[in-house]
């Protein structure tokens, strides 16, 4: 096991004991972490760091860890209140990471990136908890270069689909202080997945023009996949700084073989600014 992962899954099993530990109460009146208003959006920037794990059978079984970094960002819109759909939650994401194979010494670089955005229906709205669920659309591209094939040393897949996104958060104080625990899961339903079929190399695919072989219906049985985060919001002077962790996972059974690759990530934040707008224009 690597530093990285060590320190990954550290740092979130030390926030979940944190959390459950130390005594809560429930704010008497909503915090400076409350929900946008109508027009108003609230951008949360951060610094990712953790592990990186990769599988694909592509050409041969090989299994592949190592460390990654990456940026994440993260939006909290408002809509018009008397709409179903009350608020916007956008999560985008880039991640970079560097993972060898300890079997045979080979090694591969990841690059993957990540779009989501949600409609989201206040299901629960209180002082101390506010609870979001609705439809979203997805989209995640991994890519993986294998440094030691000069053939085919890229490795492709991804997918574009609806699911369901749940956005939770919730107040309280501590020692005086006024935070917030921000939860979210993102999980893709149905959509179009990019992979190629075992017998379709990447020139052949460019050389034929056959992209729609390599394009294929997905569910969850097939592409299994989410996203969660967890972070927690500190207040630091008029800002907030937030720590937290997540998790990224894209999997998929297609065109006769198997991909996977998933990353295991703390992440540091702040909030970049409150931002009004005009959602007439």
């Amino acid at each position: 096991m690597t530093d990285s992962c060590r320190c990954s899954r550290v740092g979130s099993i030390l926030l979940l004991l944190l959390l459950a530990l130390l005594p809560l109460s429930a704010a008497g009146q909503r915090n400076s972490w409350s929900l946008p208003g109508y027009r108003e959006t609230v951008r949360l920037g951060s610094f990712k760091f953790g592990s990186a794990f990769a599988r694909d059978t592509y050409l041969s079984a090989s299994s592949y860890d190592g460390w990654a970094l990456g940026l994440e960002s993260d939006s909290w819109s408002g809509y018009k209140p008397s709409r179903l759909f009350r608020y916007g939650r956008l999560h985008s994401s880039l991640v970079f990471s560097s993972m060898k194979n300890s079997i045979n010494g080979g090694s591969t670089l990841e690059l993957m990136s990540s779009v989501h955005y949600g409609f989201m229906w206040p299901a629960v709205e209180s002082d101390a908890d506010d609870l979001l669920i609705g439809p979203a659309v997805l989209f995640e591209l991994g890519v993986l270069y294998n440094r030691q094939n000069g053939n085919n040393p890229a490795n492709a897949e991804g997918y574009l689909g609806a699911g369901l996104c749940v956005d939770n958060t919730c107040r309280f104080r501590l020692s005086g202080h006024e935070l917030a625990l921000l939860t979210t899961l993102y999980v893709p339903f149905a959509g179009m997945g990019f992979a190629p079929d075992y017998d379709q190399p990447y020139w052949y695919i460019y050389r034929y023009n056959e992209y729609g072989k390599a394009l294929h219906f997905i569910t969850p049985f097939n592409n299994p996949a989410f996203t969660f985060q967890l972070a927690l919001a500190v207040p630091m002077g008029k800002s907030r700084f937030t720590i937290g962790s997540s998790f990224d996972f894209m999997t998929n059974r297609l065109g006769g073989h198997s991909r996977r690759i998933d990353n295991n990530m703390i992440s540091v934040g702040f909030v970049r600014r409150f931002q009004v707008k005009d959602w007439n224009r």
